[in-house]
């Protein structure tokens, strides 16, 4: 999954990633908020399964708009 957005609607922007060790340690929490590498597989497969759903919908809309009833 590398951006290939065809409607350009997508807007760029870097997620800092973090293993999930580097925020299970018990020290203060960094002001900032941190997305594991984990967190950041589970969007990514959320997004996944979003667009496969999606892409199902659009094929049933089209078939309903191209039956002749």
């Amino acid at each position: 999954m590398s951006g290939d957005n065809t409607d350009g609607s997508q807007q760029e922007f870097e997620l800092p990633i973090y293993k999930a060790r580097d925020c299970d340690s018990k020290e203060q929490a960094p002001a900032e908020p941190q997305v594991t590498l984990d967190m950041f597989n589970e969007l990514q497969l959320e997004v996944l399964q979003l667009r496969a759903e999606f892409a199902k919908l659009r094929r049933q809309l089209d078939e309903l708009q191209a039956d002749p009833d």
